[in-house]
């Protein structure tokens, strides 16, 4: 995703009124309740967050869900990383008027699957979802309205690496490549014990996902 956003280039629009615009902070704030969340994004190389390329984790309300017949629920929400904040003008059908859709451009992290034995039972048994990152060559990417962004999602990085640890029990990449296809699906492990270079592993901190629940 990162080389693919290096090759836009700026060019000046007619007139001074740009069509797509791109911005790195989203804050979210609420109509009853003081506080706010800031949202960053930063993925160019030459446009830093205080001197590094942040892009924040979210979860959001699924597309097709009406507002109003959404209960938030850890089963029903997506957890993404957000690769870019963007608005874009697009003509209406409404005598060639345009409108300003403001939208997010987020990548799906996947609940890693349990087996036996279960190196994350604690995790799992203390209500902490376990999720991966696919592979960074191959993610799954949605367009979303920025509505949908219910706020960021606290994750704490798995193990010693952070990754997905390594298989010890595969003797070959083709054993590797099956046992990926049934427990992490689109992505895949360490290459070596420690190594660090598997796909990105986290939990979801679920004491600070739900502090501010009023139970």
């Amino acid at each position: 995703m990162l080389e693919l956003l290096d090759t836009l280039k700026e060019r000046n629009s007619h007139k001074g009124n740009g069509h797509f615009r791109i911005y790195g902070t989203l804050t979210i704030g609420h109509a009853l309740h003081p506080g706010v969340q800031r949202v960053q994004s930063w993925p160019f190389k030459d446009m830093h967050y205080h001197g590094s390329n942040r892009q924040d984790f979210v979860f959001i309300r699924p597309p097709g869900i009406e507002e109003g017949g959404f209960t938030l629920r850890p089963d029903n929400v997506w957890y993404c990383k957000v690769l870019l904040l963007f608005s874009i003008q697009a003509q209406t059908d409404q005598n060639g008027s345009t409108e300003e859709f403001k939208c997010a451009s987020v990548s799906v992290l996947e609940p890693l699957a349990e087996r036996s034995p279960d190196l994350f039972k604690e995790l799992r048994k203390r209500g902490s979802l376990v999720l991966y990152e696919l592979d960074p060559k191959v993610p799954l990417v949605y367009v979303v309205p920025i509505q949908s962004i219910l706020g960021k999602l606290p994750l704490v990085p798995v193990g010693d690496t952070g990754t997905i640890p390594f298989e010890p029990s595969a003797r070959t990449r083709a054993e590797r490549e099956a046992l990926a296809e049934e427990f992490y699906p689109g992505a895949y492990c360490d290459s070596a014990k420690g190594s660090g270079n598997g796909c990105r592993l986290w939990h979801v901190n679920s004491f600070a996902l739900g502090w501010s629940r009023d139970d």
